[in-house]
């Protein structure tokens, strides 16, 4: 009985481990990925310039956070709170998953404060902590946040948290994030710069905005990045050149390169489509396994309506949990790198297409080869071979021009074996071809014929094929100043609603003896970074005799 269990426990650990290997050695699938949605419009009069399944039901993931700020600038200029109000971190708060600051409980920051790190941090702890501050309770901010997104038109939105933390009641589309973009915009311009920043700076620590297209995009003012593992990467963006401002929004990027390509490129060929009036059209979309050929803003572009005109959403909500974030994740065209410089992009494409003529001419003259006649050698007269013939037979004559190899050379054109000093050797029989052969049979020649292909210089392999990188339309980073931000500074006088204790829920947490840290990915997608310090100030102590909470796995962050 022992040795059964044994014996089965032994198949299952080979079972698994073979899954396991050969999981390994597939490795991602050869499919590449392309970003699921996007939406490319004119910030001051909504009209589209692109669109792709811009009425697609998606989850917002952190883009929710600019509902967040629209909700809190509403409170602001309404005068129930000011930039100066408390945000109070309650135990709820503090339980949130990351992205998170992991302040203490009871640390208290002001409403200026939180907004400014949910928009660059993308805190989840700091994201509720606000929404009790700014609603009373969290279930009155979700009420709010829906109010306000039935009345700016976002027919296809609901919200249940206000971080974007995986929810399944928790959609949106492009079009609908589109029409909050403007809705931001045209209601609170007097807060752009809340959406402009290239980081905070909380005491020692510097927390840089996940939008690297503000530092890597010539004119981007905004706005949010975001990312769960359903969603994929989002990203909300707008641009400023000259007197034209765009916005874009791109989701389902399978990597955060992939969604920051992508939305920058949109950006850019916006601007030109703008100015001559030409189709945007991306470089390779949809031709997921073709190389990518640099798609011109050309020709006219069709009439696409306003952003509100848009349908609403009929479809159901995509969920790439499995592409994103499963064993198998699909390869982007970016992950070979990309090209940055554009007489670079031109030079690489150029030796690319010569490349492929090189082995089209190549292809054709081996099938023109292929198909001639062969070069037919008949088998010499028998009084012509007599002299060239051993006692053993015919040998094959050597030293043919074709087949002697280059810088070899010899006087011998024809070995023959020494005869055995004692063995008695008998001559060949030769048998004439008629003897044994059909009449239409021709002997084999005596020397074969050259390879045909050798001949014309076919036998040579190809050099090996030049990359074939794709454009990026991002530029070299420009670093910009952090804004400062402190912890406390809030005003004693708390207007209503905010009057009385913030309402958090559950049983608080037990405080740790040191700092937490964030080991979530950060979110342009990159793991293993090194962790932030949770704490800008010294943890709270447990008191004597309290056991250790046991640690936990990170979650799926925001």
């Amino acid at each position: 009985m022992q040795r059964n269990r044994i014996g089965k426990r032994l198949v299952k650990f080979a079972a698994g481990a073979t899954f396991f290997v050969a999981s390994a050695l597939v490795g991602p699938q050869g499919v590449r990925a392309e970003v699921g949605a996007y939406l490319l419009f004119d910030m001051s009069d909504g009209t589209v310039i692109a669109k792709h399944r811009a009425s697609t039901p998606w989850y917002p993931a952190s883009l929710t956070k600019l509902m967040t700020a629209y909700v809190t600038f509403q409170s602001v200029e309404d005068g129930a709170l000011k930039m100066t109000s408390p945000v109070k971190i309650s135990a709820q708060a503090r339980q949130q998953p990351p992205s998170k600051m992991g302040f203490p409980l009871g640390t208290v920051i002001t409403v200026e404060t939180a907004l400014r790190i949910i928009l660059t941090k993308s805190a989840n702890d700091v994201s509720l902590a606000l929404a009790e501050a700014v609603g009373g309770t969290s279930a009155n901010f979700m009420a709010q946040m829906n109010d306000a997104a039935a009345s700016l038109g976002m027919d296809s939105s609901y919200f249940d948290n206000p971080h974007g933390l995986p929810n399944a009641k928790q959609v949106t589309t492009a079009r609908d994030m589109a029409v909050l973009m403007r809705a931001l915009a045209e209601d609170f311009p007097n807060y752009a710069d809340f959406f402009d920043m290239g980081g905070v700076r909380l005491g020692q620590r510097t927390l840089r905005n996940h939008n690297r297209l503000i530092r890597q995009f010539r004119g981007a003012d905004g706005m949010k990045t975001g990312f769960i593992c359903a969603s994929g990467f989002n990203l909300a963006a707008t641009a400023t050149r000259g007197q034209v401002r765009l916005g874009a929004v791109v989701l389902g990027g399978v990597t955060s390169r992939e969604r920051d390509e992508r939305t920058a490129e949109l950006l850019a060929k916006g601007f030109e489509a703008v100015e001559n009036g030409g189709a945007v059209a991306l470089n390779g979309f949809g031709k997921l396994h073709t190389p990518v050929a640099l798609a011109p803003v050309v020709g006219r572009r069709s009439t696409r309506g306003k952003v509100k005109l848009l349908p609403a959403a009929s479809e159901e909500t995509v969920d790439l949990r499995p592409v994103v974030c499963g064993a198998k994740r699909r390869v982007t065209r970016y992950d070979a790198g990309v090209v940055a410089d554009f007489d670079e992009f031109l030079k690489m494409r150029q030796a690319a297409r010569g490349w492929e003529a090189e082995r089209e001419r190549r292809r054709r003259k081996q099938a023109e080869v292929l198909a001639a006649p062969r070069q037919v050698v008949v088998r010499r007269a028998k009084a012509e071979l007599k002299p060239m013939m051993p006692a053993h037979g015919v040998l094959r004559a050597l030293g043919e021009a074709d087949l002697i190899p280059a810088g070899w050379s010899s006087d011998v054109a024809v070995v023959f074996p020494q005869k055995h000093p004692t063995r008695k050797t008998r001559p060949p029989v030769i048998l004439a071809a008629a003897e044994f052969a059909p009449e239409d049979w021709i002997p084999s020649a005596m020397r074969p014929p050259p390879n045909p292909l050798t001949r014309a210089g076919l036998r040579n392999d190809l050099p090996p094929e030049p990359p074939r990188l794709p454009f990026s339309y991002l530029e070299p980073s420009v670093a910009k100043a952090p804004i400062p931000i402190k912890i406390g500074g809030a005003d004693t006088a708390r207007p209503k609603p905010l009057s009385g204790a913030v309402i958090g829920g559950g049983p608080p947490p037990l405080p740790r003896s040191r700092p937490e840290l964030d080991l979530s990915p950060s979110d342009d997608g990159t793991e293993g970074s090194e962790p932030e310090l949770a704490l800008s100030q010294p943890a709270e102590r447990p008191p004597q005799g309290t056991p250790t909470p046991p640690a936990q796995s990170a979650p799926e962050r925001n």
